[in-house]
């Protein structure tokens, strides 16, 4: 297993009061570890971290993860002809 040191700059996965954060390592002191996630850094305290590992490569898309059925994603909306009456009389 790598040294935490060794890690600084790479992409690393942290686990942290059992959620998981992926990002660049930026620091690691006594107190904190700081990565650079997509959108944000992230400071997480140091005794609630209890994985640092590097990041595998094989995470898949946010969009990817939803399982949506093909025929629903190609159905639109239509207002019926009742309905489709003007705003103002």
């Amino acid at each position: 297993m790598p040294d935490i040191v060794n890690m600084i700059g790479k992409e690393v996965e942290v686990i942290a009061n059992g959620t998981s954060y992926r990002g660049t390592l930026v620091e690691v002191s006594d107190t904190e570890v700081h990565i650079k996630s997509r959108l944000q850094y992230v400071s997480l305290p140091a005794s609630s971290v209890t994985e640092v590992r590097l990041d595998e490569g094989n995470n898949r898309q946010w969009t990817d993860t939803f399982e949506v059925p093909q025929e629903e994603k190609t159905q639109t909306f239509e207002v019926p002809k009742e309905e489709k009456k003007d705003l103002i009389p």
